[in-house]
This record gives C-alpha cells, sequence and structure tokens, in this order.
C-alpha cells in the first residue's frame, strides 16, 4: 500500500498510474498551497477525478502557505515543501501507511544536482536525490527517478491521460524554474547537449563514493 503525493502534474499523474498497473494498492493525497486561487482549485478536483477513475481512496490537505512562509520568515518554495511533507506523513501515518510515493524525475535530479553545484556542495549533496528517505518515521520513495520528463508525457499520451500544468512553473521567482527554463537550456546549446546526462552520471559516481566512504568511516 502506497500513498502518492498526487499534485495532478504530468509526474505525479504518471506515477499514480503507473503503480495501479503495476498492482499496488495506492490512495492519493494532494495539498492545495492556497497560492494560485482557482487554478489550484481545479489542480484538487482533477486530482479526485484521478483518485476515483483508478478506484483509489483520495485526501484533500488545503493550506495558506504565503501565511505560513510570511510567519516562518521563509521562502514560498521553502514553506510549501514544508507543509506538503507535514501534510503527507500525517496522512500516511493516520492511514496505517509506511509508504510514500512522489514524482521526481531524472530531469529533476539534473536540475538539483546543478542547483547544488552552483551553491557549494559536498560529495553527499552532489548525488542530489535518493531513491529513498526517511522521515517522521515514513519511507519516502522516488519510482521516476530515472525517467525523463518526455518520457514521462509519452507515457501519459499513449493512455489518452490529460494531467495539469502549473502555470508557476513558467515563473522565475524560482531558482529551479531558472534553471529548468533558461540554465540547463543554454548550457546544453554553447557547452555540452548531453549536460543532463553529465549531470545524472555525476551524481551517480558521487553516491557510490559516498556510500563506500560511509562504510569505511
Amino acid at each position: 500500500r502506497v500513498l502518492v503525493a498526487a499534485s495532478g502534474g504530468a509526474d505525479s499523474t504518471a506515477l499514480a498510474l503507473a503503480l495501479r498497473k503495476l498492482g499496488f494498492e495506492i490512495v492519493l493525497a494532494h495539498v492545495h498551497h492556497g497560492i494560485r486561487g482557482k487554478a489550484a482549485d481545479a489542480d484538487a478536483e482533477f486530482a479526485a477525478a484521478l483518485a476515483r477513475k483508478l478506484g483509489a481512496p483520495f485526501f484533500l490537505g488545503k493550506f495558506n502557505v504565503p501565511a505560513a512562509a510570511k510567519k516562518a520568515g521563509e521562502s514560498l518554495e521553502m514553506a510549501a515543501r514544508r507543509v506538503r511533507r507535514r501534510f503527507l506523513t500525517a496522512t500516511a501515518r493516520e492511514h496505517g501507511l509506511r509508504f510514500i510515493a512522489v514524482g521526481h524525475t531524472a530531469d529533476d535530479q539534473a536540475e538539483t544536482v546543478l542547483l547544488r553545484i552552483a551553491r557549494g556542495t559536498s560529495i553527499t549533496g552532489l548525488a542530489g536525490i535518493p531513491y529513498v528517505t526517511e522521515h517522521a518515521g515514513m519511507t519516502f520513495i522516488r519510482p521516476l527517478r530515472d525517467v525523463t520528463r518526455r518520457q514521462v508525457v509519452d507515457f501519459l499520451k499513449r493512455r489518452r491521460q490529460a494531467w495539469r500544468e502549473d502555470a508557476t512553473n513558467a515563473d522565475d521567482f524560482a531558482l529551479r524554474n531558472r534553471v529548468r527554463h533558461e540554465i540547463l537550456p543554454l548550457l546544453e546549446k554553447r557547452l555540452n547537449p548531453a549536460v543532463r546526462q553529465a549531470l545524472l552520471r555525476l551524481a551517480d559516481i558521487a553516491a557510490a563514493e559516498d556510500e563506500v566512504m560511509s562504510v569505511l568511516a
């Protein structure tokens, strides 16, 4: 039994479909961040409809993330992540679920590694997003981490499955969006057409070296 973090976007929609197709008993949980008005309402409605289509239980959490960010003195990104993780772990615990699946892809991995390089990081940081992490007694799993966003979209199109596009993904207020829409395309054009694959290889090497060093230490 797996709780799927269902945003309504392509990645999480494909994740829910794939897990269901593989025979897992899934539960969908959606977080309404209180940021995007009617668009956010439509995302929640889409996630609920997807749950009905897949015959899965559905849980909705509604929050005022801008207020939470202001109160904590942190960015919208950080507040949204904190609120989302807290809701997912609480929902999983309440319904006796241990595993929480999130839709990070290979593209997210490449973006994360590049962001960490730019900020300065350790070998552990260079490993990027792990397949599995433990948080508050729950196990977060990322089954799509080696799957590209293009493969995700192809998977959905073949199944004639719609998804929601988050308009804020095109805004450059978030560092990740700048990396996704400006920096990586520029590096592909001017430095290395296969820079994403190079970043993924770097992460794999760093993860392996970090594991060896941990054992030796």
